[in-house]
């Protein structure tokens, strides 16, 4: 079953520092004899900590089935190594409390008189924090990977997708803005996009469509991309759908038209064969003449391109919401959103 990371809403977890300040504001008072208030002092240490660690098997469960676009995602600011060993320690903590708990209460009752009980039950308590206090930065790494899957766009697999990319400052954003409700950051400088976001809209046979905004990426090796490029990358190699790229052909364009096709013949490895539709955005500034030796440089330079199916070369103008949408309808009428395996 696959999980949606929306679920990690209902994983809290808490710092070392919060689980000290929930067993001090409730330590059991007098009112009983000694042994008897140092057990529950022991207790209470215990149950705190397995309370407030139970998140763990939640948050396995939810790691193990997530879809691998997201796992990507969540590698890219917390390695698997690192959130594994924070969980195998979580786990160990809790295994140390419960050994604790069972060793110690009946030491307790064994004690010979009341300095020896005290000892007892703060050796005891101390063994069950210190467990728990290893795994301070463990758990600092497990909240703040909540709060990042918390954060993530919520994708339906099973909806017909296109996918935006390209590279900065080519109209991905202005285009989703355009066919979709959604509403990315539009701005006249490159890297506005730094995060994946998603769109919808309705196609005319009443099939609804999303469409994945990416950041922008830049032409270099898949093993050199920074965070913000991998986001994009963990997108086009991990959904199913169309993948749209856009072209800027004008002079003002951040990398000129040969290094941005170079760049989706770079991410050709990990596309999988999915249908492409490359778009020469910006018709409206760059004009006719540049808009057609731009289609020519793209259709020259993906002749033969192994591991690129290319479903089509377009052309819209940045501003015009009309081909935009239409380009999305023919998309979505024209382009399976999943490929069967």
């Amino acid at each position: 079953m696959k999980r949606e990371p929306a679920e990690a809403k209902r994983i809290q977890i808490p710092t070392y520092e919060e689980v000290l300040e929930r067993i001090k504001s409730r330590y059991p008072g007098r009112g009983r004899t000694l042994v008897d208030r140092e057990i529950a002092r022991l207790q209470l240490v215990y149950n705190i900590v397995m309370s407030k660690t139970e998140f763990v098997r939640d948050l396995k469960t939810l790691l193990s089935g997530l879809h691998p676009f997201y796992k990507k995602l969540v590698a890219i600011e917390f390695p698997e190594e690192e959130l594994e060993r924070a969980i195998r320690c979580v786990e160990k903590a809790r295994r140390v409390a419960q050994n604790m708990w069972e060793k110690y209460r009946f030491l307790i009752l064994a004690s010979e008189n009341k300095r020896e009980a005290l000892r007892i039950s703060a050796e005891g308590r101390g063994r069950i924090l210190s467990a728990l206090k290893r795994c301070r930065r463990g758990l600092e790494t497990l909240r703040g990977m909540v709060k990042l899957l918390k954060d993530l766009p919520s994708i339906d697999p099973t909806l017909k997708t296109i996918i935006v990319a390209g590279a900065p400052s080519t109209g991905k954003s202005t285009f989703v803005r355009s066919v979709s409700r959604a509403r990315p950051d539009v701005a006249p400088y490159p890297f506005t996009t730094k995060n994946v976001s998603i769109g919808h809209f309705t196609a005319k046979n009443g099939e609804k469509v999303q469409v994945i905004d990416t950041p922008g990426l830049l032409d270099r090796p898949i093993d050199q991309m920074n965070e913000i490029e991998r986001r994009a990358a963990a997108a086009l190699s991990e959904l199913e759908g169309c993948i749209l790229f856009l072209v800027d052909p004008t002079n003002e364009a951040y990398i000129d038209v040969e290094k941005q096709v170079a760049i989706l013949k770079a991410v050709s490895t990990i596309i999988r064969g999915k249908p492409v539709v490359v778009a020469v955005n910006k018709a409206d500034i760059a004009g006719p003449r540049l808009v057609e030796e731009a289609k020519a440089k793209i259709a020259r330079e993906l002749e033969n391109t192994q591991g690129i199916n290319l479903a089509g070369i377009r052309w819209l103008a940045a501003i015009d919401e009309k081909q935009a949408r239409e380009l999305a309808e023919w998309i979505a009428e024209s382009i399976p959103g999943r490929r069967k395996e």
